[in-house]
C-alpha cells in the first residue's frame, strides 16, 4: 500500500477528531451527570431510565398531594376538637344551671342565657374553618361561607353550591323548642322555595359527598378502598358519615338526619337557650308564670344533659376517624419518600455516571487530545519521509 502525505494527514485528523469528540462527550457528562442523551447510545438503559423517571414523577406528585391533604385533615381534626371543647364548656354550664344556686338570681340566669346563645354562634363559626381559603368542613365553593346562625340561635343555615349551579342553595334548619325538633326549608339556586322534603334531599346530597383520592394506597378501580379526605360539618355534628348515608335508602337517610339534628349540639343547645330565655323573662311575670318557667327549665336541662354525652360522642368519633386517616397518610408518605430514594438510585444506575470517575475520564481524554495536538504540530514541521524513518 502506498503511503502518501494526504493519506497520513487524513488518518491523523480523524484520530484527533475522535479524541476531541471523546473529550467533549466527557465534559458534557460531567456537566449534566447523564450517561446518555439519546436512546441509540444504549436503548435498554435509556428506556429503563425513562420508565423509572415516570414512576418517580408519579410518586413525587402523590407525595405533594398527601402533604396538602394531611394539612387539610389536620385542620378538620382541629376544628372538630375545638367544637368538642365548646361542647365540654357548655356541659359544665348546663350542670351549673341545673343547680338551684344558679336559678335564683336574675343576673345569673341572664348571664347563662347569653353564654349559651353566644356558643351557638361560636360553634357555627367553628364549622367555617378554612385552609388556604378552602372551607374544610362544608361547601365546595371558596366564595360561599357554608354555615350561618341567626341572632335567636334557633335557625342554622347551610349554604352549598351544588355541581352545575351558578349560585349556592341555602338550606334553613329552624329549631322548634315545643316539638324539640328542626324543620327544614330554604331557597334553591334558582331562587325557588324548597319544601321540607326538597330541603332534606339537598342536605342528604351534600352529606353524601366524599373526597376519595388515589394517594398511594387502595385500588383506583375500587373507590371504597381509597381514603376519604372530606368530613363535612353536618356529618360531624350528626355523627352520620357519608359512607353510612350512602348505604341507606333516601327515606331512611332523611329520617336519620332529622333525628340526629334534633339531638345534636345545635338542637340541644337551642333547647337550653329557649328555656333560659323563658325563665329569665318570667322574672317580670306573675309568680305562677315564673314557677311554670322554672319547672320547664328543670325539665329541659334534664333533657339536654340526657342527650349531651351522645352528641359529644358523635363529634369525637369524627376527629378519631380523621386521626386514623391522617396517621395512615403519614405512613404512606414515609413509604413514598423511601420509594423516591429507591427510584433515584435505580435511575442513577441506568442513566447517571459516577461524578469522580467522570472527572477522571474527562482529564484523561483532555490529556490524550492535547498530546495528539502537540504531536500533530511536530509532524507538520517534518517531511513524511523523516516521520517514517
Amino acid at each position: 500500500m502506498r503511503v502518501t502525505a494526504s493519506t497520513f494527514y487524513k488518518d491523523y485528523a480523524k484520530s484527533v477528531q475522535d479524541l476531541k469528540s471523546k473529550y467533549n462527550k466527557s465534559m458534557q457528562q460531567v456537566s449534566s451527570g447523564k450517561k446518555y442523551d439519546n436512546a441509540y447510545e444504549s436503548p435498554l438503559d435509556y428506556y429503563a431510565g425513562k420508565k423509572i423517571d415516570n414512576l418517580y414523577n408519579d410518586v413525587v406528585t402523590k407525595d405533594t398531594m398527601i402533604k396538602d391533604v394531611i394539612n387539610r385533615l389536620e385542620q378538620q381534626e382541629s376544628t372538630s376538637r375545638t367544637f368538642y371543647s365548646e361542647m365540654s364548656d357548655l356541659n359544665i354550664k348546663y350542670e351549673q344551671m341545673a343547680s338551684s344556686s344558679y336559678q335564683g338570681l336574675e343576673s345569673t340566669v341572664d348571664t347563662m342565657h347569653t353564654y349559651m346563645l353566644n356558643k351557638q354562634q361560636t360553634m357555627t363559626q367553628d364549622l367555617n374553618a378554612t385552609y388556604e381559603n378552602y372551607y374544610v368542613m362544608g361547601g365546595n365553593d371558596q366564595t360561599t361561607v357554608p354555615f350561618t346562625m341567626d341572632e335567636t340561635g334557633m335557625k342554622l343555615s347551610y349554604h352549598h353550591k351544588f355541581p352545575g349551579d351558578s349560585k349556592a342553595t341555602v338550606i334553613d334548619m329552624t329549631y322548634d323548642p315545643t316539638t324539640k325538633s328542626f324543620t327544614f326549608g330554604g331557597t334553591a339556586a334558582d331562587g325557588s322555595t324548597l319544601s321540607e322534603d326538597q330541603a332534606l334531599s339537598k342536605v342528604l346530597t351534600a352529606m353524601r359527598e366524599q373526597g376519595r383520592m388515589s394517594l398511594g394506597y387502595g385500588d383506583i378501580n375500587t373507590v371504597e378502598t381509597l381514603p376519604d379526605t372530606y368530613y363535612g360539618g353536618l356529618n360531624m355534628v350528626t355523627g352520620l358519615t357519608s359512607e353510612k348515608l350512602r348505604a341507606m335508602d333516601d327515606a331512611s337517610a332523611k329520617e336519620a338526619i332529622k333525628s340526629a339534628m334534633n339531638t345534636s349540639a345545635f338542637g340541644l343547645n337551642a333547647q337550653a337557650v329557649d328555656a333560659t330565655k323563658t325563665y329569665y323573662d318570667s322574672f317580670y311575670g306573675t309568680e305562677a308564670e315564673q314557677q311554670a318557667a322554672y319547672d320547664r327549665l328543670g325539665e329541659d336541662l334534664a333533657y339536654v344533659l340526657g342527650g349531651w354525652d351522645h352528641a359529644m360522642i358523635s363529634v369525637s368519633n369524627t376527629f378519631r376517624r380523621i386521626g386514623v386517616a391522617t396517621q395512615t397518610l403519614n405512613e404512606v408518605d414515609n413509604q413514598l419518600q423511601t420509594a423516591q430514594d429507591t427510584y433515584i438510585e435505580e435511575y442513577n444506575d441506568h442513566m447517571y455516571i459516577d461524578t469522580y470517575e467522570a472527572i477522571v475520564q474527562m482529564y484523561q481524554n483532555m490529556y490524550s487530545y492535547n498530546a495528539a495536538m502537540q504531536v500533530g504540530s511536530k509532524i507538520m514541521q517534518n517531511s513524511l519521509f523523516d516521520f517514517v524513518q
